[in-house]
């Protein structure tokens, strides 16, 4: 964690533990509030064990591609148990979270899908970059605006062509929910398709944690979706459930064949951490209590805050400088949140406030306790 962004750096935080509710940073204990590990499973001992047993048996990596010798039956298991977790024919496993959204749209692009792409305005960089790198034209809608969507739409699309909307699921700083249910209506209209990076859902959202189409009981052929395994499920690299046609694209494109897979550790945690989420329901509930006790908390010190289960909280003050300030104050008290300047903050910046489900409900209310002094 930076309190500046990546160009101008003023300090730099040293992570000296696992991420939890409770993190060592530059050498002392805070009270952490500043990540995605929503479960603590990054520091799981099943998670770990698992990432050890593999190491021991298939060595750091298959140093092949999977087009080669590279793939291993570990490998083959992440994606057999995310087909099954999301409920669809099969997955595809993909070294990053950042990949996850070029393949894709490549694949959609192969496939003659799509002519034209519209993305919403503080899409996450990996999608504008899958964008750009698709060779159609793109048009950017404002923030969540299915309005101004549907009438960029009307203006730029041409006879004969099919649209592409890009956006994330939850938007990571503010933890807003794109309204997809709605950008899917408007699709159908024009026989277009729709790319979800849900890398904040996945887990979180919906009864069974399939992410934003569980969340807003879709069903549709037109959506498609992926994600990443380093946040609420504890592991690392890129996942995209889906149909047999459309993931067998993927399997055999250039992202997929010209990358070495995921670690073994990372894939055997990536596994163990799918399916501790699949099998725990409770570490969701407990999660979507913490949130909802978070965001209770902030909204009567005047936060405006999202009423969801999304277990995020953003805001922004008058200045850059007191927006600092707090973050710095919080940290005197034990306390670490995020002065962030990202995509959608403005040049000033946000603090930004992230719930584990391992949190306390003391460590909770003590955060909101010492942020309202500060105040």
């Amino acid at each position: 964690m930076k309190t500046t962004n990546h160009d101008n750096i003023e300090q730099l935080y040293l992570m000296d533990s696992a991420p939890g509710a409770i993190t060592k940073i530059n050498g002392k204990e805070y009270f952490y509030f500043g990540g995605t590990s929503y479960y603590e499973l990054h520091k799981n001992e099943e998670v770990i064990n698992s990432a050890i047993n593999a190491l021991k048996k298939y060595g750091i990596n298959s140093s092949s591609s999977r087009s080669s010798y590279g793939t291993t039956q570990l490998l083959l298991e992440v994606e057999r148990e995310a087909a099954d977790y999301f409920n669809c024919d099969d997955a595809v496993y993909l070294p990053s979270g950042f990949l996850t959204d070029l393949a894709a749209v490549h694949a959609l692009s192969s496939r003659k899908m799509f002519d034209i792409v519209f993305i919403d305005e503080i899409s996450h960089y990996s999608n504008e970059y899958a964008a750009k790198l698709s060779g159609k034209p793109i048009y950017k809608f404002s923030h969540l605006n299915d309005v101004d969507l549907e009438e960029k739409i009307f203006k730029y699309l041409q006879q004969g062509q099919k649209p592409l909307i890009i956006t994330d699921g939850i938007f990571p700083i503010f933890g807003k929910i794109a309204p997809v249910h709605k950008y899917l209506s408007i699709i159908e209209k024009f026989n277009g398709i729709l790319w979800v990076d849900d890398a904040h859902a996945l887990g979180i959202l919906g009864p069974n944690g399939r992410g934003t189409y569980e969340h807003y009981d879709l069903t549709s052929e037109r959506f498609y979706f992926g994600g990443t395994f380093s946040k609420a499920f504890g592991g690392f690299g890129g996942i995209i459930p889906g149909n047999k046609i459309f993931i067998d694209e993927i399997k055999n494109n250039q992202i997929q064949n010209g990358a070495t897979p995921p670690p073994s550790s990372a894939a055997a945690a990536s596994l163990t951490g799918l399916r501790l989420v699949k099998s725990k329901p409770e570490l969701k509930f407990k999660l979507w209590e913490n949130a909802k006790r978070l965001k209770t908390g902030l909204r009567d010190l005047g936060i405006e805050v999202e009423d969801t289960n999304v277990p995020i909280v953003a805001w922004v003050m008058n200045s850059k400088s007191e927006m600092q300030k707090i973050q710095k104050e919080l940290m005197k008290r034990d306390i670490v949140i995020q002065y962030i300047q990202y995509i959608g903050t403005g040049e000033d910046g946000a603090l930004r406030i992230v719930v584990f489900s391992s949190h306390t409900s003391e460590q909770i209310d003590n955060l909101v306790y010492e942020l309202k002094k500060i105040i």
